[in-house]
């Protein structure tokens, strides 16, 4: 990764209302710095695939207080994300 942003902490340790929010909220600057660095990890991550740059990513967030599931969905869906969005760009 180019950057190391910080993660956000979830509010609570338990399930909330909002925690799949916050997770993306938690981890979008660091997959916006990552799809900018490494399009192979952002093409991995549509896919499901977890590569050792999204490894790391998803175990820096995990230290945060979410979990391996909770930060690998939210990568996956912050990666079709960005590709939808550049994609509207030539629309």
């Amino acid at each position: 990764m180019v950057e190391s942003h910080t993660i956000s902490a979830p509010r609570h340790t338990s399930g909330y209302p909002g925690r799949q929010a916050d997770c993306l909220a938690a981890l979008r600057p660091a997959v916006a710095d990552l799809a900018a660095s490494s399009q192979d990890s952002v093409v991995a991550a549509m896919g499901g695939e977890m590569t050792g740059e999204l490894l790391t990513l998803a175990h820096e967030a995990q230290g945060a207080g979410w979990s391996f599931d909770e930060a690998r969905e939210a990568i996956e869906k912050l990666a079709r994300e960005y590709e939808g969005a550049k994609g509207t760009i030539f629309d």
